[in-house]
């Protein structure tokens, strides 16, 4: 009986009130027992080990005992029940006790205990605070508590028992709730991958620069040789068709003066980008973008170091300078290069976010630059070849004074940038990453090309660049970053942690701060005694 009102029944309103009573011959004893509506193991175990406990003359009721040897029994409430009165109403008296024969002097005097909570004569107005944490206890939701607080009804071991358990648990919620607080203050992300398969794709921006920045018999015919303004830097560079003869894309002829558009990159002198909105349909070698250029090293500077072309690949509309790295196409040889392209969505809620404004309108490398360029109109009263923004300076030299005090700005960079706070990326990205495949050309197409554009096949050899940039695939990744816990997973997580280790949801701590602290205990300062605290209703004698 003790296990299935132990493990069946839940309803605390409906728990059977179980009693063991225990008779000798001079005293009477009651021990009740209430069945926890926690249906728990441990509970389980304890309760079986107590019912096998060693009580004399003791038989198990539910609500009365049936004593043996003709005693009457007494039910909870200490009257006879109806079936052991006579006919005529009269209560069946116990046996008359032998009487001494000595006087009333040598009667043993009896012991009488105090009031408690249940009895008639107790004044629930001037309850002490032992009681009234004993009657909280008893009707809290928080598990085992009820089991630690009541020593009336259990022995000392048990309450021992639920103690450890009830501490040992409390101190696992602690560390692991700490824990959760611990990580949710972190602020971390997290970055979902999701792998796109369009039927399209967007071209990306193009940019193309000659490794000699301006043309010798140009600058031989205008007497130009260091540009003080952006109209004599364009007087003495390649003009594009002279670099750029012909352009393919998705394998048809395109015009160059549609295609392609001039720009300034600092170090490089006049560039050309190109930008199409035509998507690309065919992946591979025979799609995408397709160029043939005349590097004409004739007529380099002295001063030029490489014979190439400098290629940048970047998100539509993106300034393209100096720090960010490319990569460059030989003359004499067929060069591939194939993209993957990559897309970032950054978390823009702080403090989650680790991220600042949108691609193409901020990069990390236009802050740098723009940090540096800032850093040389201040100091070297002359202004950066791709720094627009004080026009009314000239353009640095390449050497002398003003290349001097463009190294020392360069040589004190890591101070420089410090100040400018270009450590975050942008929140919105794409991004493309370049492999780049070489191929030797045959003889014989040199000797085609040759005979196609009436140059010897040294020069082809020399000065021909054909480049190809198109996609892999037709598939792009979307990286999406997250919150690594929000408020609201931090709660949920706490609430399973308390749940998981005592049962306390929020209402059991409205119960311990609201109802015992707020209503019973602080109100007693105020001479509000009553064992169920302030809203209860007064018992009137």
């Amino acid at each position: 009986l003790l296990l299935e009102s132990s493990m069946d029944l839940r309803r605390p309103s409906l728990l059977p009130t179980t009693t063991f009573r225990r008779f000798s011959s001079r005293t009477r004893t009651q021990v009740h027992f209430v069945a926890s509506p926690l249906p728990s193991v441990v509970d389980c175990l304890i309760s079986t080990l107590f019912f096998f406990l060693p009580f004399d003359n003791m038989t198990l009721t539910n609500g009365e005992a049936e004593v043996p040897n003709g005693d009457v029994p007494v039910s909870r409430d200490n009257t006879v029940p109806e079936q052991h009165k006579e006919d005529n109403g009269e209560e069946v008296k116990d046996a008359e006790a032998p009487k001494d024969e000595e006087g009333p002097d040598d009667a043993v005097p009896t012991k009488t205990r105090p009031p408690v909570p249940g009895d008639d004569d107790y004044d629930e107005n001037n309850a002490s605070v032992h009681f009234v944490l004993n009657e909280w206890a008893q009707g809290t939701s928080i598990h085992g508590v009820p089991y630690v607080t009541d020593s009336i009804q259990w022995r000392l071991w048990k309450r021992a028992t639920w103690i450890v358990l009830v501490l040992v648990s409390a101190a696992f919620m602690i560390w692991q709730c700490t824990q959760l607080i611990t990580q949710y203050r972190e602020f971390e992300v997290i970055t979902d991958t999701q792998t796109m398969n369009p039927t399209t794709l967007d071209f990306p921006q193009v940019t193309l620069c000659n490794a000699n920045p301006y043309s010798s018999a140009l600058q031989n015919a205008t007497g130009i040789t260091e540009p003080k303004s952006e109209e004599e830097l364009f007087n003495i560079s390649t003009p594009r068709d002279d670099l750029i003869f012909q352009t393919f894309f998705n394998g048809a002829i395109v015009d160059n003066s549609e295609s392609w558009r001039s720009t300034i990159i600092s170090g490089f002198g006049q560039c050309w980008i190109f930008n199409t909105d035509e998507k690309v349909r065919r992946p591979g070698f025979f799609g995408g973008l397709r160029v043939y250029m005349d590097l004409q090293q004739y007529d380099y500077e002295d001063t030029t170091e490489w014979a190439s072309v400098f290629v940048w690949v970047s998100q539509p509309g993106t300034e393209v300078n100096m720090f960010k790295s490319g990569n460059s196409a030989k003359p004499g040889k067929e060069t591939y290069l194939s993209m993957e392209y990559t897309e970032y969505m950054r978390e823009r809620t702080a403090p989650w976010a680790r991220c600042e404004g949108e691609a193409p309108e901020y990069t990390q490398f236009q802050c740098r630059a723009q940090c540096i360029n800032d850093w040389i109109r201040n100091n070297c009263e002359c202004r950066d070849e791709q720094d627009r923004q004080d026009m009314s300076l000239g353009i640095c030299e390449r050497s002398g004074p003003d290349k001097e005090c463009i190294l020392s700005g360069y040589f004190q960079e890591d101070e420089v940038l410090e100040k400018c706070g270009c450590n975050l990326p942008p929140c919105y990205e794409q991004d493309y990453k370049l492999f780049l495949v070489e191929a030797e050309p045959a003889n014989k197409y040199f000797a085609r090309l040759s005979q196609a554009f009436n140059v010897t096949g040294d020069y082809a050899r020399d000065n021909f660049v054909a480049l190809t940039i198109n996609f892999e695939k037709l598939q792009y990744k979307r990286l999406t970053e997250s919150k690594g816990m929000s408020f609201s997973q931090l709660l949920g997580a706490i609430g399973g942690s308390m749940g998981f280790f005592l049962g306390i949801s929020l209402v059991s701590i409205f119960e311990l701060l609201g109802d015992l602290v707020g209503m019973r205990l602080l109100p007693r300062f105020f001479g509000h005694k009553n064992l169920y605290g302030v809203g209860a209703h007064y018992k009137v004698d």
